[in-house]
């Protein structure tokens, strides 16, 4: 057999069922050698897109994501996708197509260095020197992709070596459980005294809770705690936004009204958090001391102060701790918590343009606690992560390592595709939209039944956020819009605008009932933001 066809046997090996990608001429030997497979090849509009679905994919299965593109310009296209896998932490293994050996030395067609390329981005990258080395190179970039934390791994497969001949009978290298590392005693740490002493804990719940599957150790430490507990966007569902001691998302760009309940902490306990998930500076500007509790050792900041680390596996560590620490709570934080909750659950009116909170609640209650929604980057990133109340993981996907536009297509395809039976829904703008709608054809051409919302204003609306609170004006962000119904029927999937073919409600009801996908054009009304801002700037004096 050829490398190629070795190759893909490596890839089943490992467990992969999809491969997302564009063809190129580069990778035609082991696009045929996938085609004569059990693998599915999803071909894709942009290579970008790939990784995004690829990204998805091994966030929700647990196993890495795999993508594919040809040399140079497709390449290129993916490292955003891939960078944003890495930042994310979501498992996923990238293959690009490479010029040959003999022509790598000097300038050439379409030629750049993709393994150095790709370094900065990934957790590791490397070429394929040789068919004999197959196996060992592909069970590395499986089992560092999954290691923690999860991140994306770059494989450069030269054509003249996809093209050679290998020994057929060459075994496999199987793969190997993870091994974390646990405190084998929390009683004899310092842990135990300082949770015992803070008079006024506060708990943030990261990514890494859901991550690791964390979520019921977890709610069993807050609830002995006691303690308010702040979720990052990407750790939204680590409890139930309807739990006692939910103090819910930080991340907007003013301080929110739980901002004061961890300037008003003498400890706070991260658990699973990451710092690209928000930046420390943003929420411990008192740089109040962290008890850090997660897979790896933390990044070092001025604005995070660590006193103590519990470093391994989060579920292990929480039982540990929850068996140790006395039952405690402190008040006078629920204030805060309640004047924010009120925000969140009150009525907003449905008239046209509507308000981003009266779109949140509508998603909210057209999907249900079994859906999920995922949300490009934008400013109703912002209000889904502030009001979209959650009560499991996996509910509402926020990209917010990486955050880049483009994401929530291409992960809502991902999902549908590994989970047929829930309801699927992409929140986007319509600037994120027109970045990276093309692969809607995908979803028709799949026969996917997911919904994309566009909140179209005609701005990139969180930038003219930014820029109306430092500057008062907002240059350069206005653009103007196709016809999104007539741009939905032209890709062969079904257009509905709010208003002219009914509320919000009973467009979302139409879409779901749909057996293909269908692309809703709900006008919003983001002068919102701004008020928002005001409110927030006036209760923090």
């Amino acid at each position: 057999m050829n490398a190629a066809e070795r190759f893909v046997q490596c890839l089943e090996a490992e467990g992969v069922t999809h491969i997302f990608g564009v063809p190129g001429e580069e990778n035609i030997t082991l696009l045929e050698a996938i085609s004569k497979s059990d693998i599915t090849f999803i071909t894709t509009r942009h290579e970008t897109n790939a990784a995004f679905m690829a990204s998805m994919f091994g966030r929700l299965s647990g196993r890495p994501g795999v993508c594919l593109s040809t040399l140079g310009p497709g390449a290129t296209n993916m490292m955003t996708g891939i960078a944003s896998a890495t930042m994310d932490h979501s498992p996923v293994v990238a293959i690009t197509g490479q010029g040959a050996t003999w022509r790598q030395h000097k300038a050439s067609h379409q030629m750049f260095d993709l393994v150095e390329m790709y370094r900065p981005i990934t957790k590791s990258s490397t070429s394929i020197v040789s068919g004999e080395v197959i196996s060992e190179v592909v069970r590395q970039a499986f089992a560092k992709a999954v290691s923690e934390k999860p991140g994306s791994t770059h494989l450069s497969f030269p054509e003249d070596i996809a093209k050679a001949d290998v020994d057929a009978k060459m075994s496999f290298l199987q793969d190997s459980p993870p091994t974390f590392l646990h405190p084998t005693s929390v009683a004899d740490s310092d842990v135990l005294l300082r949770i015992e002493q803070a008079e006024r804990p506060v708990v943030i719940a990261g990514f890494g809770i859901n991550r690791s599957g964390a979520t019921e150790a977890f709610r069993a430490f807050a609830e002995r705690l006691g303690a308010p507990v702040v979720e990052t966007m990407m750790g939204k569902g680590a409890l139930s936004s309807l739990h006692e001691l939910a103090a819910h998302t930080i991340g907007l760009p003013n301080a929110d009204y739980n901002q004061r309940i961890l300037d008003q902490s003498d400890l706070i306990i991260a658990v699973g958090y990451d710092i690209t998930e928000l930046p420390p500076s943003k929420w411990n500007p008192e740089r109040t001391p962290v008890l850090h509790i997660d897979t790896n050792p933390h990044e070092i900041d001025q604005f995070y102060p660590v006193v103590a680390n519990l470093i391994g596996s989060i579920p292990d560590i929480l039982h540990l701790l929850s068996e140790s620490i006395p039952n405690r709570a402190w008040t006078g934080w629920q204030q805060d918590r309640d004047r924010l909750r009120q925000e969140i659950q009150a009525t907003y009116s449905l008239a046209l343009p509507l308000h981003p909170q009266s779109i949140v609640r509508e998603l909210e209650q057209a999907t249900g606690e079994d859906g999920m929604i995922f949300s490009d980057v934008g400013a109703h990133k912002i209000w889904l992560g502030r009001h979209f109340q959650t009560t499991r993981p996996n509910q509402l996907f926020i990209s917010n390592g990486f955050s880049s536009m483009g994401y929530g297509l291409s992960s809502a395809i991902a999902a549908k595709l590994l989970h047929p039976e829930q309801r699927v829904l992409c929140a986007s703008g319509d600037g994120a939209f027109l970045m990276n709608g093309q692969d809607l054809e995908t979803a028709v051409r799949l026969k996917l039944p997911i919904v994309v919302i566009i909140w179209r204003d005609g701005t990139y609306g969180l930038i003219e956020w930014k820029q109306q609170q430092a500057y008062g004006r907002a240059p350069y962000i206005e653009f103007d819009n196709p016809d999104l119904v007539q741009l939905a029927t032209a890709f062969g999937a079904l257009g509905l605008r709010v208003g002219e073919h009914g509320t919000l409600s009973s467009c979302l009801e139409q879409a779901f009932l749909s057996d293909g996908p269908v692309l809703i054009d709900c006008p919003v009304d983001y002068r919102e933001n701004l008020k928002l801002s005001d409110r927030l700037r006036t209760y923090g004096g």
